[in-house]
């Protein structure tokens, strides 16, 4: 992103340690980009503990480009609202971006910022440690931001969820580029979007036979077909993974009591259900 607004593209980078460094490029051709000083707030160096994971956005559409920090722990997201221009950003102090009236807290949150149901308003997504992506849809406007709540969308397959919004295939909807431990990246293409007062394509649904359940679980799935299941541990570690066509019973007596996600996918998309084993 273009920081200080001179036409090139700058990097603002989260690193291990919790800073927040930024790259200024100073020429295109060749690429040259010089180290400046760490972002601060209120003349100290910004530091979240670990695993910052920074994104530039104007939050409150004045003009000026503001911050949002992911970290590790405490895995709450700090907003930094920049007090001065939009090309010399100077932050003074930081809140914390609350949903239902709580701060939003996942472990190694990695947030993004982007219209997903395309109604005019910068919604959050969140990636976590357990390689969940999830979706906090705007219910505020654009420039006052409101969450209540949040949906699980993708997962990753594996722990540390890492992504990035876009529209990959120039189709008008956004789609999710993401990475995670085991290092490969994966495209998520969104095949349909939701309008209100319309009806989506088909009513896909999980259910399952008992939640919380001990021994073995039945999940059923209505609207998808020749699709498949994979089950998720909380680490993002695959389970389970095989052909769907609509029932699965899962015996789960040799695992471990827990919380597990299963998603079934088929080509018109996919659908989560989180179960619970005592």
């Amino acid at each position: 992103m273009d920081y200080d607004n001179d036409g090139m593209l700058d990097l603002i980078v989260g690193e291990r340690y919790g800073y927040i460094h930024y790259y200024r490029r100073t020429s295109e051709s060749p690429i040259t980009l010089t180290k400046e000083a760490d972002i601060v707030c209120a003349s100290i160096r910004i530091d979240v503990g670990n695993n910052s994971a920074p994104v530039c956005v104007d939050w409150n559409e004045d003009g000026k480009r503001d911050l949002l920090v992911g970290n590790e722990s405490a895995g709450n997201i700090r907003l930094y609202i920049n007090d001065s221009a939009d090309d010399d950003p100077v932050y003074n102090t930081y809140s914390l971006i609350q949903s239902s009236g709580t701060s939003i807290i996942h472990y190694r949150n990695c947030p993004q910022v982007y219209d997903m149901n395309m109604d005019g308003k910068k919604d959050i997504l969140v990636g976590i440690s357990n390689g969940q992506i999830r979706y906090y849809e705007n219910t505020g406007t654009n420039d006052a931001p409101v969450f209540s709540g949040s949906e699980f969308i993708i997962s990753t397959g594996s722990s540390g969820a890492r992504f990035w919004v876009n529209d990959w295939n120039e189709d008008g909807l956004p789609d999710v580029l993401a990475s995670n431990f085991n290092g490969y990246i994966r495209v998520y293409i969104q095949l349909f979007q939701s309008i209100e007062g319309e009806e989506t394509p088909a009513t896909r649904k999980l259910a399952v036979s008992r939640n919380p359940f001990a021994g073995s679980v039945v999940i059923n799935g209505n609207g998808f077909s020749n699709g498949t299941i994979s089950i998720y541990d909380l680490l993002g570690r695959v389970v389970l993974s095989e052909p769907f066509t609509g029932s699965l019973e899962w015996n789960a007596s040799g695992a471990s009591a827990g919380y597990y996600f299963a998603e079934v996918r088929d080509a018109q998309g996919s659908a989560v259900i989180n179960l619970l084993k005592l």
